[in-house]
C-alpha cells in the first residue's frame, strides 16, 4: 500500500535517485534533485514522483522523450556541470569511505559523439518487434525511437536491428542484441534462448547484408562477416570478439588511455593484467615491451592478432590466466622480465582484491589502476596504499552520459 506526501529531497545518491527523509525512514525518489519539493507516493523504501514543486535551479528539460519510461537513463533531468561534479563526488566519498584523501581531478567529459557500444534487448509483442531497454527497476521494455546517447550510426540502424532480431525472438523472454559501432560498419552479436535452425540462417545473413552490418553473430557463432569489424586502437587494427568488451566512447578510451600512457612514465617493461582486447597494451607497446595477462581466450586472441598487424610496437607477449583465482603474485611481478617497472591493471566491476594484495606486496615502482566501480576500486586502493604505495593522481573520465557510473584512473608509486 503506497502513501502520499509532501517532502524536500536532501540529497542525491550515488544511483542518481534523490533521497529524502519520511517518518518511517529514507526512501529514494527517481528524477529528483537536492533542494527540490515535491509530492511523491511511498511504497516501502522506494518511492514514484507525482509533482515537482518546487524545482531545483540545476534542473533542465531532459533532452529525450523516453527519459522517465526507459532505464536507460537517471539524469537527463540534471544541468551538465552540476552532473559532473557529483560525479566526481561519487569518487571522493568512494575513497574517504576508505580512509582514503587524495585531490580528485574534475570529471574528463568524455562522452564524445556518443556510446561506439549499445546492449539493447528485443521482445516481440503482436506480431511486432519491440527494441530497446528496460523501464526502470522493472523487465518491461521500453521500445526506443530515438537514443541520444548513443553514436548515430546506432540510432539510425535501430529498425534493421529490430529486423535482424526478428527471426529469433523466443515466444517468451528476449533476445539480446550487443551493437558495435566500428570504421567498418555494425558489429551486431545476437542471443538468443531459441534453438537455431538451418532454415533460420540464410535470412539472418540476408537481413544483416541488406542493412550493410560488418558483421552478425548468433550465440557466439559468426554467421556472415563482410568486412572485418575494426577498431583503430592507437594505430593497432583490433577486431574485437563478436560481443567482445571495449570502452563505452572512442573519446573515453582516448582519456583513459592518455592517462595510462602518461602514468608508467618512461618504464620500460609493463604488465597489463585484465587486458582484454589490448585497449592499453596495443598503446604501451609504442614504448615498453608488455605482458599482457587476461582470463578470455577469445580477448586475448583478438590482442595478440592486433598486435602482430601493427607496425613500430615493441614484443607483447600473451598470457592466458584467471587473475581471480590465480593472481599474479608479488615474487611473478618482480622476476617477470628481470623486473616490470610498472603494472596497469582494469578489472571488471567486482574489482581485483586477491591481486591488489599481491601487487602491495611487489616491489614495483608504479602501479596504474582502472575501475569503472568506485567502491571496489576504494578497496583495492586501500590494499596498496597499507602496502606501501602513494596515490599521485585519481582522474574520474565520464564516458556514461546521464548516467551514474563512472570511470577512474588512478596513479601509485612506491616510494623510495
Amino acid at each position: 500500500m503506497s502513501t502520499d506526501l509532501t517532502t524536500t529531497i536532501t540529497a542525491l545518491a550515488h544511483k542518481g535517485e534523490g533521497r529524502t527523509d519520511t517518518p518511517d525512514g529514507p526512501v529514494h525518489v527517481p528524477y529528483t534533485l537536492p533542494g527540490e519539493e515535491v509530492r511523491i507516493s511511498v511504497e516501502g523504501s522506494r518511492a514514484r514522483l507525482s509533482e515537482v514543486l518546487t524545482p531545483a535551479p540545476e534542473r533542465v528539460e531532459p533532452v529525450c522523450r523516453h527519459f522517465g519510461s526507459c532505464g536507460g537513463c537517471a539524469l537527463q533531468h540534471m544541468a551538465h556541470q552540476p552532473y559532473l561534479d557529483w560525479k566526481r563526488e561519487l569518487v571522493v566519498s568512494a575513497l574517504a569511505a576508505r580512509g582514503l584523501t587524495p585531490e580528485v581531478e574534475p570529471t574528463v567529459d568524455a562522452a564524445g559523439r556518443g556510446r561506439r557500444r549499445a546492449v539493447l534487448a528485443a521482445t516481440g509483442a503482436g506480431g511486432r518487434v519491440l527494441l530497446g531497454y528496460h523501464q526502470r527497476a522493472s523487465h518491461r521494455l521500453v521500445a526506443i525511437r530515438e537514443c541520444p546517447v548513443l553514436v548515430p550510426e546506432i540510432v539510425a540502424a535501430l529498425a534493421d536491428l529490430s529486423a535482424v532480431a526478428k527471426p529469433v525472438l523466443p515466444r517468451k523472454g528476449e533476445v539480446t542484441l550487443s551493437v558495435l559501432a566500428t570504421s567498418t560498419g555494425l558489429d551486431v552479436a545476437l542471443t538468443s534462448p531459441v534453438r537455431v535452425t538451418r532454415q533460420m540462417v540464410p535470412e539472418l545473413v540476408e537481413t544483416a547484408m541488406a542493412a550493410g552490418f560488418a558483421r552478425l553473430s548468433l550465440n557466439g557463432d559468426v554467421l556472415v562477416e563482410a568486412r572485418a569489424p575494426l577498431l583503430d586502437i592507437g594505430g593497432a587494427p583490433l577486431v574485437p570478439p563478436p560481443g567482445g568488451f571495449v570502452q563505452a566512447t572512442a573519446e573515453g578510451e582516448a582519456a583513459l588511455a592518455e592517462r595510462v600512457v602518461v602514468g608508467v612514465g618512461k618504464a620500460r617493461k609493463v604488465a597489463d593484467l585484465f587486458a582484454g582486447s589490448g585497449t592499453f597494451a596495443l598503446r604501451l607497446a609504442r614504448k615498453a615491451t608488455v605482458h599482457a595477462v587476461e582470463g578470455e581466450a577469445a580477448a586475448l586472441a583478438a590482442l595478440d592478432r592486433a598486435a602482430r598487424g601493427a607496425s613500430g610496437l615493441r614484443p607483447v607477449r600473451i598470457e592466458r590466466r584467471d587473475l581471480f583465482r590465480n593472481p599474479l603474485t608479488a615474487l611473478e611481478i618482480d622476476d617477470f622480465g628481470e623486473g616490470v617497472e610498472a603494472v596497469v591493471f582494469d578489472p571488471p566491476r567486482a574489482g581485483a582484491e586477491a591481486q591488489a594484495r599481491e601487487l602491495a606486496r611487489s616491489k614495483v615502482p608504479t602501479v596504474v589502476a582502472v575501475s569503472c566501480n568506485p567502491g571496489t576500486l576504494a578497496r583495492d586502493l586501500r590494499h596498496l596504499v597499507d602496502g606501501g604505495y602513494r596515490i599521485a593522481s585519481v582522474l574520474p573520465v565520464d564516458q556514461f552520459r546521464y548516467s551514474p557510473h563512472i570511470e577512474v584512473v588512478v596513479v601509485l608509486h612506491r616510494d623510495g
